[in-house]
């Protein structure tokens, strides 16, 4: 096991001395592929901006379900100290929603991420 892994940390370090450098085309040849470029490049603009709104918005969901998951501490705070003041019933609540339902809508934004990277319009 120790020179398998020792291989990979080798194959590892070394790769990038593997990868093939990058040569300058002629300009003839670069003078007749850019106008095709440029419409390939209009072409895809839609899906990638669609593809861009869509990973913004996944990972925003993502972000927002992970600042709800501080419910639990806060909610493990309103149990404790504010029991006293009627807190332990909305102490429970933010425990649930931090401990239990935000660390299940953040499994599910992740995983779902890669469809919200197609452009879908998901409302969960």
């Amino acid at each position: 096991m120790r020179k398998f892994i020792a291989a990979l940390l080798v194959l590892a370090i070394l790769f990038p001395v593997w990868v093939p450098e990058a040569k300058a085309i002629d300009p003839v040849t670069m003078m007749v592929l850019a106008p095709i470029a440029i419409k390939v490049a209009d072409a895809a603009r839609p899906y990638i901006e669609k593809s861009l709104i869509g990973t913004g918005t996944g990972l925003l969901k993502i972000g927002k379900d992970v600042l709800h998951m501080l419910y639990l501490p806060y909610g493990l705070l309103e149990i404790t100290f504010g029991a006293p003041f009627n807190k332990f019933r909305s102490g429970l609540v933010h425990i649930l929603r931090g401990g239990v339902i935000a660390p299940i809508r953040l499994i599910l934004h992740t995983l779902i991420l890669p469809v919200y990277m197609t452009g879908a319009q998901i409302n969960i």
